[in-house]
């Protein structure tokens, strides 16, 4: 994935796709480098999941690109993650996979956006 804010891009390794995270999550240690930093204003977040209660901050960045999906203004949550966790940057969920109508094909093991539908 790469990430743009505020004119300045960064590229993200070591995401993990997770169908049951309602929210996509960016460690704000990767993304630090690009000035994503929780400020005054930041929308606060608490979720619960496998891990129990997490807390993270949202933002809007200019844009994501994951492959050929484009997306433009978009909210994403930055949060730490659990100490055992270190080897991931990130989860990307079902608000970036919905909203890009993202095709998961475990036998290739790819992702892309379906063809659009013209009915």
């Amino acid at each position: 994935m790469t990430i743009c804010y505020r004119g300045r891009s960064l590229t993200i390794d070591n995401l993990v796709i997770d169908t049951g995270a309602a929210h996509s999550l960016l460690s704000p240690d990767i993304v630090s480098e690009i000035g994503i930093k929780f400020e005054n204003g930041d929308k606060l977040l608490r979720s619960f999941g496998i891990g129990g209660d997490e807390f993270s901050f949202q933002k809007r960045v200019d844009q994501i690109k994951i492959g050929e999906l484009i997306m433009e203004d978009i909210s994403i949550d930055f949060g730490v993650f659990h100490e055992d966790i270190n080897y991931i940057n990130g989860l990307i969920g079902l608000d970036i996979l919905k909203a890009g109508n993202m095709i998961i094909d475990l036998q290739r093991m790819e992702m892309y956006p379906a063809p659009p539908n013209h009915d």
